[in-house]
């Protein structure tokens, strides 16, 4: 057995990091022009604002570009030759997990270079023609503004516009070197999209839990984040303004995905890609909505796992298999109580859409190779019954 560790140099937490230490690290690596890559509404924070105001005192030379939910493949690329011709030495991510994705995208497609949206799918891991090297790379900083962990991971997606299916690429050099969870910076993070990658959160910690290649130190830090993110999420919503309330969940969406390098996420990550994609649904949303069904499917192949779940969050019975089948109640409540949309038709879904999703889901579950699901007879039928149950 092997624990694996991601290249992540360091990680920089608790208020007001940015301001005292970003400044700091880019002066360490002697970088000159910075690509930044955030969102539109990051734009007009002020939180943002003071980071452009301080690269420009430092004298560092900058360039934005603007990424969108999803990543689509187009608005990715759409800046792509002004990139080249700025040649960034450093990439800093400011916003979700889409901006934070889009900048790891944008660091393997420079240093592999990638042209177009058709070279860049022959990396992917559901074509797999080309294999991703970068031997040189430009190295990415994060400053992450959800809860959706994407910052921890060498891992992202890229929608493609023309037939909706979520592409996934995947290297170690795709991990953001320095991290910097400032909750400062989660202030201007509407209620919603706070609260909902929170559970994203919550289904990354579970579903570490059950792994078909589980390891103590993501499983004994998957229980502590439950922890964290059970208790600190409520009290994020009632009191939005407490910082600490909200370092704790980001502290909580940290140990939720610890070197994922090392598990298979599950079943309701691959329903959630396909389902983001096709229909523009969040992350986080697609995570409220299947996760306690999922949860439910998979409770008699992975009782044990989800029994140490109310043990984490003092809720035990003493006896497992009660606390098992109590696991998706609990977290079913907590959606519930945190007042998030959970179900499939509060999207638009059309209920006779399901077996076309049905079908770019079934691939996604077969790249994530998780022996749980794939041990299902008749794996299209369950999901079928699954997404229905969810409508």
């Amino acid at each position: 057995m092997i624990f694996q560790y991601l290249p992540v140099e360091r990680i920089h937490y608790g208020k007001n990091v940015v301001s005292e230490e970003l400044i700091r690290e880019l002066k360490k690596l002697d970088v000159k022009r910075i690509l930044i890559v955030t969102t539109t509404s990051m734009l007009k924070s002020n939180s943002y604002k003071s980071i452009i105001d301080s690269l420009k005192v430092n004298h560092f030379l900058t360039l934005v570009t603007v990424s969108k939910q999803h990543v689509p493949d187009d608005v990715l690329l759409n800046d792509l030759i002004a990139i080249k011709e700025f040649n960034p030495n450093l990439i800093i991510s400011c916003g979700g997990g889409s901006p934070i994705d889009a900048a790891k995208i944008l660091s393997f497609v420079l240093s592999e270079g990638v042209q177009s949206e058709n070279d860049l799918y022959l990396y992917s891991e559901n074509v797999r023609k080309k294999k991703i090297m970068m031997q040189n790379y430009i190295p990415h900083f994060a400053i992450p503004t959800t809860l959706s962990a994407s910052e921890f991971t060498g891992i992202a997606g890229v929608t493609s516009r023309k037939n909706h299916l979520k592409y996934k690429f995947s290297h170690l050099n795709m991990t953001p070197k320095q991290v910097f969870l400032d909750p400062t910076f989660t202030s201007d993070t509407p209620e919603w999209l706070w609260l909902s990658t929170g559970i994203r959160a919550v289904d990354h910690a579970v579903e570490t839990l059950y792994s078909p290649i589980p390891n103590p130190v993501n499983t004994g830090l998957a229980l502590q984040a439950l922890k964290k993110l059970y208790y600190n999420l409520p009290l994020s919503k009632k009191h939005p303004a407490n910082l600490d309330y909200r370092l704790e969940c980001q502290v909580g969406a940290w140990l939720s995905l610890f070197s994922d390098v090392n598990i298979k996420l599950g079943l309701s990550h691959s329903i959630g890609h396909q389902l983001g994609a096709q229909f523009n649904i969040p992350h986080g949303m697609t995570s409220a909505i299947m996760l306690p069904h999922v949860m439910n499917f998979l409770l008699t192949r992975t009782y044990i796992q989800q029994g140490q779940i109310p043990e984490a969050l003092g809720k035990a019975t003493g006896v497992l298999s009660e606390d098992a089948e109590m696991a998706s109640l609990l977290i079913g409540n907590l959606i519930k109580d945190l007042g998030i949309p959970h179900r499939l038709r509060d999207f638009d879904v059309p209920k006779e859409s399901i077996p076309d999703v049905v079908k770019n889901i079934l691939l996604d579950i077969h790249g994530e190779e998780n022996s749980f699901v794939l041990d299902t007879k008749n794996l299209k039928m369950e999901i079928t019954n699954l997404l229905e149950a969810a409508w």
